[in-house]
């Protein structure tokens, strides 16, 4: 998904930030869970959260199952190192599948691992006798093609990169009468002598024309600590960035898809920016741009 330069030029306007006198301090003034939760892994070395129903089966045999069906000879080719699959609580009988391979031989926690292999997800339909079936062509997605990738964001020193998925979103994204959206937040992290930083975008999925898409991108979350001077107790000072962003569904409407309204949450100086939905395309492209006084 491309335009993210608009977005890096908005978010460089509208930084809070606060300073500390330790790494102690660091982790309780965190405002927000996605920041605490990357405190805890970095620092602690605290295992990621299952966001994505990786226990779903108790055997993972059964993922491959599912792999066959979005295509065969990928499930025996790649290695597929994680899978987890979730209802879609909205749409019964309906549960949102993931996938992703990596060149490594391991069971690391995380899709793109160094940006290689690939990504699938998928909608699924469960009959109580049929079982599982492809309710669209899944989205298949390499993590080396970064003009292609639907999740693409800028990192903490603007450089544009594909983002490990996170976790699913499932807010009632009602893009029409009948497209409903669910999103997969993901992120990247930069890392600093005594700090570091996350981002974090979230994309929107939806089935158009029988196929599963990426139609929207944007921003939801900017953490930073960078380290300071230093005390003469061996403490040093740590500056905490935070800036959270929120999307919006709008009333109006552009080739029969409703707006999306992005916006910066909580701050006196907010930014924003309307998407609106190209057909030609088939996602959603910013018309509008501003900052709120």
């Amino acid at each position: 998904m491309r335009f993210l330069w608009f977005l890096a030029l908005l978010l460089s306007h509208s930084i809070w930030a606060k300073t500390v006198h330790s790494l102690d301090e660091v982790y309780p003034n965190i405002n927000h869970s996605a920041g605490r939760e990357f405190v805890a892994e970095e620092l602690e070395d605290v295992k990621p959260i299952d966001y994505f129903g990786r226990d779903f089966f108790s055997k993972s045999d059964e993922f491959k199952k599912i792999l066959a069906l979005v295509d065969a000879k990928k499930a025996g080719e790649e290695n597929w190192h994680f899978a987890g699959i979730k209802a879609w609580p909205s749409q019964p009988d309906t549960y949102i599948f993931i996938a992703c391979s990596s060149i490594q031989k391991d069971n690391n926690d995380h899709c793109h691992y160094l940006e290689k292999g690939k990504t699938v997800i998928a909608v699924l339909h469960f009959d109580q006798i049929k079982g599982f079936s492809l309710m669209a062509k899944p989205w298949i997605e390499s993590g080396t093609d970064l003009e292609n990738s639907g999740f693409l964001l800028n990192n903490d020193s603007g450089v544009q990169v594909i983002g490990n998925p996170r976790r699913y979103d499932f807010a009632p994204y009602r893009l029409s009468s009948d497209v409903l959206a669910f999103g997969v937040w993901h992120n990247t992290s930069t890392g600093y002598a005594g700090g570091g930083a996350l981002d974090e975008s979230v994309t929107l999925f939806a089935v158009i024309n029988g196929e599963l898409l990426p139609v929207f991108n944007a921003p939801t979350y900017h953490f930073a600590n960078y380290a300071g001077d230093w005390h003469e107790d061996g403490t040093r000072d740590h500056e905490i960035h935070e800036n959270v962003y929120i999307i919006r569904i709008l009333p109006t409407s552009h080739d029969g898809m409703k707006d999306i309204l992005w916006s910066e949450k909580g701050n006196a100086k907010k930014v924003s920016m309307i998407y609106h939905w190209n057909k030609l395309e088939k996602r959603y492209i910013p018309v509008k741009k501003s900052i709120i006084q």
